[in-house]
């Protein structure tokens, strides 16, 4: 069943991730697309999979303005108009304490390309879906617009404006019949994270590491929420699909959050989801494991340097 048959979208951030998953469904509901993103050769591939008559690659800077109006221009001359809009590129940063040197550079980086781009686009796109008499747009937040941890502050407030101002845009473009939802993910597992202290540490310490931890990084993914099931970027598709397609025609102004239940679980301890023993427990182990990898590495750099760690 072709739920977007004759519908033309745009997807920011589709290279990878959740992006490209939205992107394959979309096409795969018969949705003609814009594939925007700032790596012009990931687009390419995705480009060749779905097919160039189906898919047109804009490499897209959504921080910048004018890349957003020429991605919805150049969207407009190959198809014709627009009917859906997903504002899904965003950059991640769980690294800046308040106290760090560079928290308003990395604040800023944040609200240009996680919050500005989302406002802008939508500026430059909602005048040709109210042509076509309507349409809809999907904001991709994050739980850590509803909850969130520690040294996450300028990302949980980016997450958190895009919850907000969704509410606000739907009221604002509902008489245009332009319905405006978001979703908010959990963990969704984009790549195999167990590749990552390969690429981090190399073969030797990878080794070591899945001696000792074995493949805890494919258990992990189950045991980060209630819900013992690992989240894809298909389970984000597929509540886009839905918010995208005509079945969705009464939603407007809501936030979907798509998380296997991970916040319906309460702070306190005595309420933690079966399973959340084990993960803390091991995730302090790897978190150790990683701190006197790093240590390593800092001593025989010094040692091959002559100086003191």
């Amino acid at each position: 069943m072709q739920r977007l048959k004759g519908k033309v979208a745009i997807v920011t951030g589709a290279s990878r991730g959740i992006g490209a998953g939205i992107a394959r469904r979309f096409a795969a509901e018969g949705a003609c697309l814009t594939l925007a993103a700032r790596t012009e050769d990931r687009l390419k591939a995705l480009q060749a999979e779905l097919g160039v008559e189906t898919a047109l690659a804009a490499v897209t800077d959504v921080s910048v303005s004018e890349d957003l109006r020429r991605m919805v221009e150049a969207t407009i001359e190959r198809f014709g108009g627009l009917d859906i809009l997903v504002n899904n590129a965003a950059i991640a940063s769980f690294s800046r304490h308040l106290d760090a040197d560079d928290l308003e550079a990395e604040y800023d980086r944040l609200m240009d390309t996680n919050v500005k781009s989302v406002i802008m686009g939508v500026h430059w796109a909602y005048p040709h879906m109210a042509e076509r008499g309507g349409g809809s747009i999907i904001n991709i937040s994050s739980v850590h617009g509803m909850a969130s941890g520690d040294h996450m502050s300028a990302y949980a407030a980016s997450k958190g404006a895009l919850i907000a101002g969704t509410r606000a845009m739907a009221v604002e473009l509902a008489r245009r019949k332009i319905r405006v939802n978001c979703i908010s993910p959990g963990s969704i597992w984009l790549d195999d994270r167990g590749n990552w202290i390969e690429r981090r540490f190399g073969p030797d310490m990878a080794a070591e590491f899945h001696e000792r931890f074995g493949d805890w990084h494919v258990r992990m993914r189950e045991l980060q929420q209630p819900l013992p099931v690992a989240g894809l970027p298909q389970d984000i598709a597929a509540c886009a699909v839905y918010l995208a397609s005509d079945e969705a025609r009464f939603c407007t102004g809501a936030n979907f959050v798509v998380d296997g239940g991970m916040t319906a679980v309460l702070s306190d301890p005595a309420f933690l989801y079966p399973g959340a023993a084990e993960a803390l427990t091991k995730r302090a182990e790897v978190r150790a494991w990683i701190q006197e990898a790093i240590k390593r590495e800092e001593e025989a750099r010094a040692n091959a340097s002559g100086t003191t760690p």
